[in-house]
């Protein structure tokens, strides 16, 4: 049987497959196919029965492919007496239910096509829970589209403040620690004055896709809260390099973007409210982390907190600067060690 096991999530919103979860009664591999025909008669919206043994899903039957079958001639008086697991897909789709939509959507779309008109199994640690269908994750996959164009900052694209907030929080609920980056772009200001709004705008759009390249899509989560202001929710197990990675590249590569006249002074020259002449530097990527403990954190608000104060700690740095407020990331590491240590003690 194909099984498709659970991954992490890294998308806009927080759907699994259990969300399209129908629970139709199963049979015993033992059961008459006169039995089978009799509940396809009886509920013409029931589009494949499971087939299972001892709560383990062993086989699915599609109700396009049993009724043709028993249409045929005097196969219904010849097979009314044979049991279903002569006539049952043994190899149908099983899918965990805390598998992310988007990836069973996916998997669909390159798949055989019965998987998506005859529907799959859905399991809960191997055990049968109900079934789902083709057409069921295709309604999820559009509603959440449509979500996630609703909340999207217009400028990336990207998801806005309640996705972000959405995304930290089933984090928290589910127990998993992750890191939290607030990332500014700084005199970002002052080069929109001097420059104007489109470059501003391309210069916002670069750094979005520069950051999106460094974060991976299965682990991670980017989002734009506005302006010229970033979030990244980071579970990818080298999170700091990847921030590294991205500080290095904004240095290398951002220069593009300016004008030969402002990299020359390193920045720009434009007049304050008193009408002096003031230099404001290039624009410099500053990134603030928090390490995320579901035990140290009870809401968004606090990791939003959080995250914003190990931000303005960043900018307190010259250049392109990172600061990881390594305080909350050693509370972690300490109390895992002397989780271990207790494990191996009472073990």
């Amino acid at each position: 049987m194909k099984t498709i096991v659970k991954q992490p999530y890294g998308n806009t919103r927080n759907i699994t497959v259990e969300t399209v979860l129908h629970y139709v009664e199963p049979v015993q591999p033992e059961t008459e196919l006169e039995k089978i025909f009799a509940c396809f008669s009886e509920n013409n919206s029931l589009l494949a029965i499971p087939v299972v043994k001892d709560e383990s899903p062993v086989g699915l039957i599609s109700r396009y492919e049993f009724v043709d079958s028993f249409a045929q001639p005097f196969h219904r008086e010849l097979s009314g007496k044979k049991i279903c697991s002569d006539m049952m897909n043994v190899a149908p789709l099983l899918v965990e239910k805390s598998t992310p939509i988007h990836e069973l959507s996916g998997f669909l779309s390159e798949s055989e096509i019965r998987h998506f008109t005859e529907g799959f199994i859905i399991t809960e640690q191997g055990r049968y829970i109900g079934i789902g269908t083709g057409h069921d994750v295709l309604r999820e996959i559009t509603k959440a589209q449509i979500a996630t164009t609703r909340y999207a900052n217009p400028l990336t694209l990207l998801p806005g403040y309640v996705p972000i907030n959405e995304h930290i929080e089933y984090l928290l609920q589910s127990g998993k620690s992750f890191a939290v980056c607030y990332v500014d772009l700084d005199n970002f200001k002052p080069f929109n004055d001097v420059c104007g709004y489109l470059k501003g705008d391309e210069l916002i759009q670069f750094t979005a896709k520069l950051l999106g390249n460094f974060c991976d899509p299965i682990h991670d989560f980017i989002g734009h809260i506005g302006g010229d202001d970033f979030i990244l929710v980071l579970q990818s197990p080298d999170w700091e390099q990847r921030c590294d990675w991205a500080l290095s590249a904004f240095a290398h590569t951002s220069a593009a973007l300016f004008d030969k006249d402002h990299r020359s002074i390193g920045g720009y020259l434009s007049g304050d409210r008193q009408g002096r002449i003031v230099h404001h530097p290039l624009p410099t990527l500053s990134i603030g982390v928090v390490w995320v403990n579901p035990k140290m954190f009870s809401s968004h608000h606090e990791v939003a907190e959080a995250a914003m104060a190990a931000k303005k700690r960043a900018q307190e740095q010259p250049g392109n600067s990172l600061f990881i407020e390594r305080r909350r990331l050693q509370q972690h590491k300490i109390a895992e060690e002397q989780h271990e240590s207790a494990g191996a003690y009472y073990g």
